[in-house]
């Protein structure tokens, strides 16, 4: 894009390496994995007993069949029994599920050309469908699963860094943002309507609520990171940059 700070840079310029399909495969049921530890603790309507058991099974197995992918706060999350999970231990494991559905993408195993924009869930369904449960093996899955090419990695990576820029950083550089638009109208990576980036049914992001624009941005930030460590930028999951010369 632009040589201004935190405005996005094109994607031609940089070099995806991707993590081995094991190791995406592996990281995307980890997330998967801490995301129905959360789901226990929000479920109505089933008896505690049965609750805890689900939870007891997820976490013996994951510590065997995912050692070579969970870390210890993973293990130790899952180890917490239903009911006692604080509320940022909740946006944790939401924020997990995001996560898993953005690697889930580029395994092909969320079927659909783009992360939808704003979220309807549907990635997030599928990777939970496809990751194993107790007592199910993981590796396998490689291969099942096809790695999407590198530029198709790269152009998606490329439009959430945009959606990112644009609801984090894009009001610090007002002057930028026209041009920026210029730019994205001409590739078509996200609609323009009203001289705005818009969503997937065509909705300016001036137009957006307050809180859908919260909603977007929290969305953004998880994809983009997520992005970014499928191509290979960071050295683990946990270190995995938002700007790339960050």
């Amino acid at each position: 894009m632009m040589p201004e700070s935190n405005v996005p840079q094109e994607d031609d310029s940089i070099d995806i390496q991707p993590w081995p399909v094991m190791e995406l495969v592996g990281r995307a049921v980890v997330l998967a994995t801490i995301a129905r530890r959360g789901m226990l603790d929000i479920e109505e309507g089933r008896d505690l007993f049965d609750l805890e058991t689900d939870r007891f099974d997820l976490s013996t197995w994951a510590r065997t069949e995912l050692q070579n992918w969970i870390s210890e706060r993973d293990v130790a999350l899952l180890g917490r029994p239903v009911g006692e999970l604080a509320d940022d231990d909740i946006a944790r494991c939401e924020d997990a599920l995001v996560g898993a559905s953005s690697i889930a993408w580029a395994l092909r195993v969320a079927a659909m050309d783009q992360l939808p924009v704003p979220q309807d869930g549907i990635a997030e369904e599928q990777v939970l469908a496809w990751a194993p449960h107790p007592w199910l093996k993981v590796r396998p899955l490689q291969g099942r699963v096809r790695l999407r090419s590198d530029e198709d990695l790269a152009r998606e990576r490329e439009r959430w860094e945009l959606w990112f820029w644009r609801t984090h950083d894009a009001s610090d550089t007002p002057d930028a943002l026209p041009d920026v638009v210029a730019e994205v109208r001409e590739t078509g990576i996200i609609p323009i309507v009203m001289d705005d980036f818009a969503t997937d049914n065509e909705r300016p992001y001036s137009d957006l609520q307050a809180e859908e624009q919260d909603h977007l941005a929290w969305l953004s930030e998880l994809r983009l990171r997520a992005l970014n460590w499928v191509c290979g930028f960071g050295t683990s999951w946990d270190n995995a940059p938002l700007y790339l010369d960050d």
